[in-house]
């Protein structure tokens, strides 16, 4: 998705070992940092998921959580260096509302597939409205999180 390849300027890192275990349920401690999008040089491991938000709201409905569920059955056999996560809004709203919102959405999403076990490292990044699509029957779609699982490339 061509939104991932922006840089990223808001990061939450949680680290706390590498992949998911469903055996390790511990939630790791976060703090806020900056980082950049996946290098060249890594691979998604399970490609990607994307997960939709009602209007206004960060909270993640049974289709999402039922979705993030089975991601992080992928995420769990492999070995995960970094998740990252993007939170999108719609252009209603003003900038900084949005920024925050999908800021919001993107912690949901990594807070949610942490209690699945995830424990690697999670980069969060909200976008806001950049970049949505203007035309309001479409505003659903940008209501959204997407979640990106890398391992380094050897």
């Amino acid at each position: 998705m061509s939104k991932l390849t922006l840089t990223f300027f808001t990061v939450v890192t949680a680290l706390a070992g590498i992949g998911c275990s469903h055996n390790d349920r511990s939630t790791a401690s976060s703090s806020e940092t900056v980082a950049t999008t996946p290098s060249s040089g890594d691979e998604s491991v399970c490609g990607e998921s994307q997960v939709f938000f009602a209007s206004g709201s960060a909270e993640l409905d049974d289709a999402a959580r039922a979705r993030l569920a089975r991601f992080a059955t992928c995420l769990t056999n492999h070995e995960i260096d970094t998740i990252y996560v993007a939170g999108m809004t719609d252009p209603a709203g003003d900038e900084e509302t949005n920024l925050s919102l999908g800021r919001t959405r993107a912690r949901a999403v990594a807070d949610y597939l942490r209690e699945q076990g995830c424990t690697t490292q999670f980069v969060i990044r909200s976008y806001g409205e950049e970049g949505s699509l203007q035309s309001q029957p479409l505003w659903p779609l940008e209501r959204s999180a997407t979640v990106t699982a890398v391992a380094e490339s050897s």
